[in-house]
């Protein structure tokens, strides 16, 4: 099939595509050659806006670039895959030799990959880079597919016409000169090689390449072929200030290149930044002279701090204590939420409230936060804030302090605590040591002289990495002092509160060793603050924290998570042992609503879940009760005594799938955990109420 007219305009031989009038567009040629010799332009050929691609001098005996990326573009168009359409091509020969060599095509307003992933990361957005990737991959399988390789698949090469509404359709194929076009679909071999041109960063990339192979694990020989030319080109790219010294200097300040370490994205769904890089990426960026300086203060300080931990850990479950204003649930003060959940928070009796500010997020959204401050506090219901970083924070320390000023000021005296900082010892808050940690605790410290009423907490690490904790309170400035602990205390994402970790440490161990950093650190007090915990809901995909923000193939198969029932047990087991064990002040439980760990869910007209129903009875039951004893039996088995105004209950579970028999009698009614007269009497790891008028007797009495 004839792909274009043929052409000759003096010197010149090409080719017209035959959609276009070739006579008419031979004349509108003739009167604006020759082209620039050195650069890519845009001209008119009567109504038409036409770009013309430039070829330097070809040695050789190599085939015309301009013609082969028009038979390319034409290819591709006939297979329905996006590319430019074709116009024509020129080509002036001189002895067998190519002397120039022009590629024509429509032009219409793009914008290239690499401009686009600029743009998401300087917005922080994580919809877009998945939306950008749910569009790319695909469209790349598909010509893959046809046996097109495209040889040189980098930023600039994949571009996105702009629509009015400003959304981007399907993606067009550039810098088609390097293509081949085989009879059948592409080996992995050059599927590889062609991916390994996608500059994403490794987390991103290992996703890019399941949604390219139809969301599945991408095979092995695929993933290794990647890698290797990767890395090819990643040398080359290296190299090639050394090979082309004076047109890599010349267009150097053309490049807008994004140092992978500083890229942060948001995910509104889990309210989390994302992981962005693979292991060996952050270890590029690793501060390893901090790394070794933590481990060798965590040795020096190890035997003082164990010493405290068995003294703290004896003496678990032995004071009692009052159980009032030491539940609180985090809100989303968002507006779409705001209407809802004070309602909810009305319903579980208005606990304290913890409020999120994030530097990532604009003026506006702070105001609503800070006017929701306002509005709490009139209402009597205690407010706990944390403030959240990004990694601009860390970049632009000024634009920090000013987002600290602006929050800390106009909520100093409405607040019972401040946490400042997010997470400081995993990287994806944007923290890569406790330096910087330290850098953006000094502006807070500062508004603490202007303001000596508040309360500063920290350093907000997450999970069992308490070398972390000690390593960030040790590089606080000389004299500052945190009135509180904080810390975001996860025990087992899939199991129960009780599992232990490394055949030690289950929930009471951990809040223990919590509690002694606490005590034996001059840089805070030794109150503890477990200011974030929940479990993931199965079933939830993208939603849940440990499936955004790609559900993998993996995850499709083991379905991550716990069902709604569990995490209404698991919840209630994690606040009584944490808080009776009497090494935690106060648990704020992350959030009241969301989706794919609230406990209510947000996109079922916030549905309130199990956990919602059983906290709002517990906190209506026992939210003012005193603790007064753990009772001890087998290890699976759990019993702690409360005192109410007027009465004595027992609450009790079993960590033993097999269900046990009541060790207690004497008690007037048995409740379940929402409060409902339970018809059965055995102990499961749903927890039961035993309500008594009289003291409590023990079975065997």
């Amino acid at each position: 099939m004839n792909q274009y007219t043929p052409i000759t305009l003096g010197p010149y031989q090409g080719g017209v595509a035959l959609a276009f009038d070739h006579t008419l567009l031979l004349s509108q040629l003739n009167a604006i050659i020759p082209f620039s010799h050195d650069e890519n332009s845009i001209v008119t050929l009567g109504e038409l806006s036409v770009a013309v691609k430039c070829f330097r001098r070809q040695y050789g005996n190599r085939q015309s670039k301009a013609k082969h990326s028009f038979l390319a573009a034409w290819y591709l168009q006939q297979n329905h895959i996006g590319a430019p359409n074709p116009v024509a091509w020129l080509d002036l020969w001189h002895k067998g030799h190519l002397i120039e060599s022009y590629y024509l095509y429509l032009f219409e307003p793009v914008i290239c990959f690499g401009d686009y992933l600029n743009k998401i990361y300087e917005r922080c957005d994580n919809k877009e880079l998945m939306d950008l990737l749910h569009t790319i991959a695909p469209a790349i399988r598909s010509m893959h597919d046809m046996g097109f390789m495209h040889g040189n698949l980098n930023g600039e090469a994949i571009v996105f016409p702009e629509q009015q509404d400003k959304k981007w359709e399907k993606p067009l194929f550039h810098n088609l000169n390097n293509s081949k076009i085989a009879q059948n679909p592409l080996s992995l071999k050059q599927r590889a090689f062609d991916l390994s041109r996608i500059n994403l960063p490794g987390a991103y990339r290992n996703i890019f390449k399941m949604i390219y192979w139809g969301h599945e694990d991408a095979p092995a020989l695929l993933h290794q072929q990647e890698v290797k030319y990767r890395r090819r080109w990643e040398l080359y790219q290296y190299l090639s200030p050394f090979r082309h010294p004076v047109r890599y200097f010349r267009k150097k300040h053309k490049k807008v290149t994004v140092n992978k370490q500083n890229i942060w994205l948001w995910d509104e769904k889990t309210a989390q930044p994302m992981m962005i890089l693979n292991r060996k990426e952050k270890n590029c960026y690793r501060d390893w002279l901090h790394i070794i300086t933590m481990a060798f203060h965590g040795v020096i300080h190890l035997r003082a701090i164990h010493k405290r931990y068995y003294q703290i850990l004896a003496n678990s479950y032995r004071h009692p204590l009052s159980l009032e204003h030491r539940v609180g649930i985090a809100l989303h003060p968002k507006k779409d939420y705001m209407e809802h959940e004070l309602i909810l928070l009305k319903q579980l009796g208005n606990p304290p409230v913890l409020l999120r500010f994030c530097h990532h997020e604009s003026p506006e959204d702070w105001r609503k936060g800070i006017d929701l401050v306002h509005y709490l506090h009139q209402q009597n219901i205690e407010v706990m804030v944390a403030i959240l970083q990004d990694r601009q924070a860390i970049l632009d320390l000024e634009g920090w302090a000013g987002f600290l000023n602006t929050v800390i000021s106009a909520v100093a005296d409405k607040v019972s605590y401040i946490e400042v900082t997010h997470a400081s010892n995993r990287v994806k808050w944007g923290i890569w040591s406790s330096k910087e940690y330290a850098q953006l605790m000094r502006p807070a410290f500062e508004l603490q002289k202007r303001y000596p009423q508040i309360k500063l907490t920290g350093p907000a690490c997450i999970d069992f990495d308490y070398q972390a904790v000690f390593a960030a309170l040790k590089t606080l400035p000389k004299g500052k002092r945190l009135d509180a602990l904080s810390h975001f205390l996860y025990v087992d994402r899939r199991g129960a509160p009780e599992n232990k970790q490394g055949r030690t440490f289950s929930l009471v161990e951990k809040c223990a060793l919590l509690k002694a950093l606490a005590s034996g650190s001059k840089q805070c007090t030794d109150k503890v603050i477990i200011s974030e915990v929940n479990w993931p809901v199965k079933y939830t995909g993208i939603w849940s924290p440990i499936g955004c923000p790609y559900e993998t193939p993996k995850w499709r198969r083991e379905e991550p998570g716990i069902s709604e029932e569990e995490y209404a047990n698991y919840m209630l087991r994690y606040i009584v042992i944490a808080l009776c064990s009497g090494h935690v002040e106060q648990i704020f439980w992350w959030r009241l609503s969301a989706h794919g760990y609230g406990l209510v869910d947000d996109r079922d007209n916030f549905r309130p879940r199990a956990a919602f129903k059983a906290l709002a009875f517990f906190l209506h039951f026992l939210g003012k009760a005193h603790f007064i004893h753990k009772h001890d039996y087998s290890n699976e088995l759990y019993v702690f005594e409360f005192k109410t105004e007027e009465q004595k209950v027992i609450m009790l579970w079993s960590n033993d799938p097999e269900p046990a028999d009541l060790p207690l009698k004497g008690y007037t009614q048995i409740l379940d955990k929402y409060g409902c007269i339970a018809n059965n009497s055995l102990v499961t790891g749903s927890p039961l109420y035993l309500i008594f008028n009289e003291s409590v007797k023990e079975m065997n009495s």
